[in-house]
């Protein structure tokens, strides 16, 4: 009645002794019934009526088996059946606790496997389950947490909040600010108050993904957490203008404010949840640190103050990697102090790699969206199509290609992902996004300058609205150019350290293999580098010109030298076969016998296959 434990049931048992013997199709029904000389059986076709019926029949005349059962013993049916509950109760409580658990879609999709991740899953009380009330507070929970070198997870799937596409909005605007105001005034000094004001946009940003990703609650509490914070990024972003003269010491009482916040939220976190305590003590102290530089900067001037800004930049970015590193041990450590240090830490929180992905995903996605933006102007002129409107298109193809380079090139084909690989990739991989956000968000401030710029053939300045009139300048300073190119190359390295940072799977077939991909994006990026130096033979649509060409010519590589041998670039290499739909590949014979047809769009039908090809040809088929 059952062919083997592993496979679907493919018999029913009718009352009375007869058998069902299921088809897949009709010719496995034809081939049942010329192999089958039982008259015990029956056929039919799966999901046919005659099939739905005899399951219903089948578990009538059961159930009424086990009601017999029941009335004639109950009381060792009734113990019966509470041996088998616990047996259940049981296996699923050791099945979770086993190295064996590990939900496949829960921890592994395009991020690659590891042998080290398991699955914890939090029971959900009845009015938890049920309630869709948000809770004004709610005791956390961590999501994932590493536990004696396992990652463990939870089931469920960490989606962005709505909340956090907010602060994304709120973004948008602080990048046109920043970026703006950068390239006004295109200088060193507007490029290190740049960078200055970015990178603690950038890390206030990153904490609030940090607390997201680590505390699972969503209450009330949460969300006045995460408006405090928006709170105090809306008043840094208002000081950022005259920060150098005036108002940095309300830039800077901001920024204190929301990472003081955080550690204030670290440290309660840290009572609440006494298993991962040493680890958001140790966050909260890396906040307290390099906080008092940033107090300390306020009190010296202009240049004395960029000592201090700088080490409390690198103390906010790189104390939180060197606690991970004493968490998982590194050979710099004694190693006495190596195995204390790991006893205090032996449970942690992690980063969710997928929620971290698309939450940098979406600020990469503003910087782009800010870049195009910005080249945006009004035209006066009745018909428009001048050298504007030229420059402001290729640099919209520009940063299309980058967008393809970055989600569409960089992000497929991972074998592992780099916050997954190594401790020292992860750091990589968050620090060079920083890295291309920087550059990026300055060469696309550049970019929009040049568009403007009428130092060309066929930009006349009376083409423009008046207030774009004014923004538009004959000569192209250097630091304009440096502005631009400079930007571009860094952020192309930036995004090869990005891909450098992942595992790649190994493709022996691939045309191109990836490390001399890269090795012409280093090349791309040094020729960059090297056109300001021609400022007397370029003009701005040249410059515009070659760094697009160069940019589509890094995407055709890539396209080309990820696919295979044995791929066809163009059309299909071989046609399809599908499994014909029953109206369409069947006809009745002369002598009335049903068989199935091959249906050819130029020869007609083929007599006796089950499969055909069609060749640019849409019918409704079921395709296998």
């Amino acid at each position: 009645m059952f062919a083997g434990a592993a496979r679907k049931l493919d018999a029913i048992k009718l009352p009375g002794g007869h058998h069902l013997r299921i088809a897949k199709d009709e010719n496995h029904l034809l081939q049942l019934q010329e192999s089958e000389s039982d008259p015990g059986f029956r056929f039919t076709i799966h999901g046919s009526e005659v099939h739905i019926s005899a399951l219903k029949e089948s578990k009538e005349h059961h159930q009424s088996l086990t009601n017999a059962l029941r009335e004639k013993h109950p009381e060792i049916f009734g113990e019966m059946e509470r041996l088998q509950a616990q047996m259940e109760e049981i296996s699923h409580d050791l099945h979770a606790i086993t190295k064996h658990d590990v939900h496949l879609e829960a921890n592994f999709s395009k991020f690659g496997y590891s042998a080290n991740l398991r699955t914890h899953i939090r029971e959900k009380s009845d009015d938890e389950a049920s309630s869709t009330v948000i809770r004004v507070w709610k005791r956390p929970v961590i999501r994932q947490y590493f536990h004696k070198g396992l990652l463990w997870r939870a089931s469920e799937e960490e989606k962005v909040a709505s909340f956090e596409l907010f602060v994304d909005l709120l973004y948008v605007g602080i990048l046109a600010l920043i970026g703006d105001r950068a390239s006004e005034e295109p200088t060193a000094k507007s490029f290190l108050w740049f960078c200055i004001t970015m990178i603690p946009s950038y890390k206030l940003w990153n904490d609030v993904g940090v607390i997201v990703s680590w505390f699972e609650t969503d209450d009330i509490v949460q969300r006045a957490a995460i408006l405090f914070i928006l709170a105090c990024l809306f008043g840094y972003t208002t000081n950022i203008f005259l920060a150098e003269t005036i108002t940095y010491t309300q830039m800077v009482a901001f920024y204190l404010a929301a990472r003081l916040f955080n550690a204030v939220t670290l440290i309660i976190g840290a009572l609440l949840l006494p298993m991962v305590k040493y680890t958001l003590y140790g966050n909260a102290l890396f906040i307290v640190i390099p906080s008092a530089f940033w107090i300390g900067s306020i009190y010296l001037e202009v240049p004395n103050r960029y000592a201090l800004i700088w080490v409390a930049i690198f103390l906010d970015l790189a104390m939180p990697g060197l606690l991970v590193m004493g968490m998982r041990g590194t050979p710099f450590i004694p190693k006495n102090w190596s195995q204390k240090i790991q006893g205090l830490f032996e449970f942690y929180p992690a980063l969710n790699i997928e929620h971290k992905t698309e939450r940098m995903g979406a600020f990469v996605s503003l910087v782009f969206g800010y870049s195009v933006v910005a080249l945006l102007f009004q035209n006066t002129a009745h018909f428009g199509i001048n050298a504007f409107l030229g420059k402001a298109l290729l640099g919209l193809l520009q940063a299309y290609c980058f967008n393809t380079v970055y989600f569409d090139i960089d992000a497929s084909g991972h074998e592992m992902h780099a916050i997954r690989r190594k401790s020292w990739s992860a750091f990589l991989w968050i620090n060079s996004h920083l890295l291309f956000i920087l550059s990026f968000t300055i060469g696309g401030a550049g970019l929009s300058k040049l568009v403007l710029a009428h130092d060309c053939q066929n930009t006349h300045v009376e083409d423009l609205f008046h207030t774009y009139e004014e923004r538009s300048f004959e000569h192209v300073e250097q630091s304009l150019r440096w502005f631009y190119c400079g930007g571009l190359a860094v952020a192309l390295f930036s995004m090869s350290l990005i891909s450098m940072s992942h595992l790649h799977k190994t493709v022996y077939t691939q045309k191109i293999p990836k490390r001399y991909r890269l090795i012409y994006r280093i090349i791309v990026c040094a020729i960059w580098l090297s056109l300001p130096a021609a400022h007397e033979r370029l003009n701005s649509l040249h410059m515009i010109s070659i760094t697009t060409a160069m940019t589509i010519s890094v995407v055709a590589l890539e396209i080309y030298g990820t696919s295979c041998k044995e791929d066809v670039m163009f059309g299909a290499k071989k046609t399809c076969p599908y499994i014909c739909d029953a109206e369409l590949c069947k006809r009745q014979d002369s002598d009335g016998s049903s068989m199935e047809t091959a249906v050819d769009p130029e020869k007609g039908p083929r007599k006796k296959s089950s499969e055909y090809v069609l060749k640019d040809v849409y019918v409704p088929v079921d395709v296998q």
